[in-house]
This record gives C-alpha cells, structure tokens and sequence, in this order.
C-alpha cells in the first residue's frame, strides 16, 4: 500500500506555497517561515494531520474513545485458527453487540431462510468473521456518541453512522445482485468514513477549534480517504476493499481511471447518497449527472439502485 505523504500546507491568499519539511529552506524568509509555523503548528488542522499521518507510518492506530471490544476481536479474528468460542466469549463482554449482532443476523440481507436464531454462536457462523468484525466497528462507532467529551461532535458523529449505514446497504444489495462478495462491500460501506471518525476524535482531544473551520473542511475532505485506506488497511481488511476506501470520491471527482468495479460500487454508493441528502439542491443535480450514465457489471447503477430500493431501505433499517 502506498505510504502516506504529509500533506502540503495551503496556500493563502496572496500568499506563496510554503515548503515542505525535509526541505533545506534556503532563500526562505523569517516571514515564510512564521507562515509555515502557524500553518502547521500542532495545534492546527494541517498540525494534526501531520502528527497523524506519522503515527499511522509508525503502525500506531487510536481512535479515542473506540470501545476496546472492536479491536481485541480484529486481533483474534486475523490470529490462526481462530475458535468460534473464543470470538463468542469476547462478544459477550459487550452486550449491546450481542444485541446487534443478532439483529444483523436475522436481517433481510443475511438471512435469506426467514427463520430466526438466538443464538450467539449461531449468528457468528451466520454472518461469518469479516461481518462480525465490520459489525463490531460500526457498533464502535455508534458508541462514540455517549462519551461526554465527544459532546460538540455529536452532530458529526451521528451522521456518519447514518450516511455509513445507507452506504453499506447499497453496497451489499448490487454486489449481491451480480454475486459479488456482499460481506467485503458491507466493510467498505460500514468503514468508508473511518478516516474522518479518526481526524474528527483526534481533533477533539486535543482541543483543534473545528467549528466553522474552512480551512478544516477541506483538510477532511483531502485527507479522510486517504487515511481511511491505510487505518483499515493496518487492520487486516482485503487491499481491495481498502483501495475502495481510498478512492471513495474518484466518482464525485470525476477521477475514474483504472477504477475497479469494487472501488467503483462505494463511490457511486457514497455519491448517490449524497444526492439522497441534498435532493434539490445544485450540488444534488450535479452528482445525479455524474451518476446517470454509470454502469456496474454492465448495468445501470442507477437502475439497480432504484430496482433493489425495498431491500436497501430494509437493509439500512436493520443495521441501524
């Protein structure tokens, strides 16, 4: 995968670009200087992302405030031979994700018989050890939101729980339409967004001023795939799936060379509900035109959008 690169600092109006570190600075002045210090000091948006994109080289992954339970289950479910009862008992330390669990197990999109289980042990085989997992992580997520701190943040938060989970249905009903792998396009849907859940944490911690932040806005923006793709990535999911996450936005950005189907699938999911989000607006219309000519495995996505929209509802009501 590749590594991930600090990212430039933004130019000013009326400013000149700013070097990067590593550079010599020669010919640079004590005014370009005092520029690149307060553009990148530690507590800006620039400053943070730097000391993150850092950590993630060095393999040090934290999410403050991610319940401990997602993570203890990554490690047992990557570790050889792996006991069912070992994942079990682990689930069992949190019982809101007993809880989920089963809900997603006996969901429409999991189980396609329409008879019910109970059981943990049950449900575990049923959805298989990446679901579990995704499962967990987006169960990490939804906790998030009780931790008081995380208070001013809330209102993103949620919202990247709802827009994660509407991207996650869409995902698995087209892949499963053409027989694709609906378990991996369920990660990628759930954890699409985990970049931003990493920046948005992080910043709150250590106490970055993000609220009406423009500048902040469009480090997210930048930054988030990019990050998403190597936190997932160091957490053991396919490279696939995290090149997906990668280029969640190559569609919206109308960068879609050497997109695989995969990668291509999130995008137009992401995409699409955005313009779900903002039906009316300039920014809806212009993604919907985007969209109108896209096709998946030969097929319309729109049409399998609005084709499979039943399953799709009941999918998002079910994992939400």
């Amino acid at each position: 995968m590749d590594e991930v690169k600090a990212p430039d600092s933004p130019r000013q109006d009326g400013e000149t670009a700013t070097e990067k570190p590593g550079s010599t600075g020669a010919g640079r002045s004590s005014g370009s200087l005092r520029t690149y210090d307060q553009l990148n000091a530690p507590g800006t948006a620039n400053g943070l992302v730097r000391q993150l994109t850092e950590e993630l080289q060095k393999d040090r992954v934290e999410i403050p405030g991610f319940p401990d339970v997602a993570m203890r289950l990554n490690r047992a479910l990557r570790a050889e031979e792996t006991d069912v009862r070992e994942i079990v008992s682990l689930i069992n330390s949190e019982p809101g994700l007993v809880s989920r669990l089963l809900q997603i197990a006996n969901s429409v999109a999991f189980n396609a018989s329409g008879r019910a289980i109970g059981d943990l042990k049950m449900a575990v085989s049923r959805l298989g050890f990446k679901n579990v997992w995704s499962a967990a992580s987006s169960y990490s997520i939804r906790q998030l939101q009780q931790h008081e701190w995380l208070k001013p943040i809330r209102p993103w938060l949620a919202e990247i729980w709802l827009s994660s989970n509407h991207v996650a249905a869409i995902c698995i009903v087209v892949a499963k339409r053409f027989g694709q792998l609906a378990d991996e396009a369920m990660v990628a849907g759930l954890l699409h967004r985990i970049g931003e859940l990493y920046l948005l944490t992080h910043a709150q911690k250590r106490g970055i001023e993000i609220q009406n932040n423009e500048n902040w806005e469009r480090m997210m923006a930048s930054w988030q795939p990019t990050i998403g793709e190597q936190i997932i990535g160091k957490w053991g999911v396919p490279n696939h799936v995290a090149v997906a996450v990668g280029r969640q936005d190559a569609i919206a950005n109308d960068d879609t060379g050497d997109l695989t189907p995969f990668a291509a699938l999130l995008s137009a999911a992401k995409l699409y509900n955005r313009v779900r989000e903002h039906q009316g607006t300039e920014e809806a219309a212009a993604a919907g035109e985007l969209l109108q000519d896209l096709e998946l495995w030969g097929q319309p996505f729109l049409k399998l959008v609005a084709e499979g929209h039943d399953e799709i509802e009941a999918i998002r009501k079910d994992i939400s």
